[in-house]
């Protein structure tokens, strides 16, 4: 009986995490209108980074402020909760820029599950306390991060034919997928 309710729960699982949408809006706010505390974070962390730009934003289940700005030759998303607190942050890369042993899983995972697939985009996500990230940016230091990876990308098969946006854990293997229900009014890209 028990193996019967745990195969369901798994079931459950996994069609619940493959059938997830996400249908972001996001908007241009002013720096007047976030919480002081992520303002704070956001200049030490980044030494008073003049050209930041803030966005409001929203998938329907969260609220976010984030900051988008060029660091190091990379574009950089920071997130936070409305109160302040940095959440993640999210570094625009290149594939080639993923591990090989990374990018070889995530080609795998995509190649056996479409038969045509384009990656949009790829983002290192790094999540752990404000001071730990704080840490990578201004001290180049990983202690207490948890490393994923979120990959926009189209993908088709026989039965799909769709924008998704899947997180991948440090090693490539899948967290998560949804669809990307997007309208081009309600995103800005940076």
């Amino acid at each position: 009986m028990s193996r019967i309710i745990i195969t369901l729960f798994a079931l459950f699982g996994m069609a619940f995490g493959y059938a997830q949408e996400k249908n972001e809006v996001e908007k241009r706010v002013k720096k007047s209108e976030v919480h002081e505390q992520a303002k704070k974070w956001l200049n030490d962390a980044y030494e008073n980074k003049r050209k930041v730009k803030w966005y409001y934003q929203t998938d329907g289940e969260k609220e976010v402020f984030e900051a988008k700005l060029k660091h190091d030759k990379h574009l950089h998303s920071v997130e936070f909760s409305l109160d302040g607190y940095v959440r993640n942050i999210e570094i625009l890369i290149d594939e080639n820029e993923l591990a090989p042993k990374v990018r070889e899983v995530i080609t795998n995972f995509l190649e056996t599950n479409y038969t045509k697939f384009t990656i949009s985009k790829i983002q290192i996500q790094y999540t752990g306390h404000g001071n730990d990230l704080e840490d990578i940016i201004d001290e180049d230091e990983f202690e207490n991060i948890t490393i994923n990876y979120e990959i926009e990308y189209y993908g088709k098969s026989e039965t799909e034919d769709e924008l998704w946006e899947a997180l991948f854990n440090d090693e490539g293997v899948l967290i998560e997928k949804r669809i990307v229900n997007l309208r081009a009014t309600d995103n800005l890209d940076y």
